[in-house]
């Protein structure tokens, strides 16, 4: 129950509610929000649009999720110490096992997978990042770069002509990195360039694997890559009660 201390008649004091709940990592009832504060559903809905509008959130039919926060640029990314695969090595690589012909994606999280595979793997990567390029290269990987403007959000190569590219391949798999990832709406992107890409890799492919960080899990960026029944994999660190509905959808959840 709501604290019965709270002046709910004080929009400020029920957004502030509204988004402690949805920042537990749950979808927000709109129905079950409403009985909660003791407050009309209407009121409710003006509430989440307000912080919708506000980059809060995003609404969703009966409700809303907790909104994504844009990327930024990975050059400014890159700097940072992105430790959520820190010691996952083993676990990447025994992702590929067997696999010819992979799509690597861009992202920090992406160099983490590329530093996996072993040094002389007899397999071939395709990417539209030259940072994934650099890194397999100096692993003595046989390597496909992708041509296009380089988009600064996920250093890619974008536009027709890497999408056109991608189109003239057939993977065995492709690693996507993640801008938002619900079980519901699915694999999103902050980009439509980037989501166009990632879409292509994920066509391409016979399987497709996801990493996604907790911080990533059951939010919705802008643009749609894929939905979520077409993903195989996700490896992530967030706590089981954040995957349940992936797990519904028969996609292998590697924990780490």
């Amino acid at each position: 129950m709501a604290d019965s201390s709270l002046d709910l008649n004080n929009p400020v004091t029920r957004q502030s509610w509204l988004l402690e709940q949805i920042q537990q990592g749950k979808p927000l009832i709109a129905k079950e929000a409403a009985e909660e504060l003791g407050v009309s559903l209407d009121t409710i809905r003006r509430d989440l649009i307000a912080l919708e509008q506000q980059g809060a959130l995003k609404r969703v039919k009966g409700g809303a999720i907790a909104g994504s926060v844009p990327a930024r640029p990975f050059i400014d990314r890159v700097k940072d110490a992105d430790t959520w695969l820190a010691g996952c090595q083993s676990s990447l690589q025994s992702l590929i096992e067997g696999v010819d012909t992979l799509f690597l994606d861009g992202g920090t999280s992406i160099l983490k997978m590329a530093n996996a595979i072993p040094v002389n793997s007899p397999i071939t990567v395709i990417t539209p990042s030259p940072v994934v390029a650099t890194v397999l290269l100096e692993r003595n990987i046989e390597t496909i770069l992708l041509g296009g403007r380089i988009h600064p959000s996920g250093a890619i190569a974008t536009g027709a002509m890497t999408v056109r590219a991608i189109e003239n391949i057939s993977a065995d798999m492709a690693v996507l990195g993640v801008c938002g990832l619900d079980s519901e709406f699915g694999l999103t992107a902050d980009d439509m360039a980037e989501a166009e890409v990632k879409f292509a890799m994920a066509n391409q492919s016979r399987r497709v694997v996801v990493l996604a960080s907790q911080q990533k899990l059951n939010k919705r960026s802008p643009y749609k890559v894929v939905a979520a029944d077409r993903l195989d994999v996700v490896v992530t660190d967030a706590t089981p009660e954040q995957v349940i509905g992936f797990a519904a959808l028969d996609i292998e959840v590697i924990s780490v």
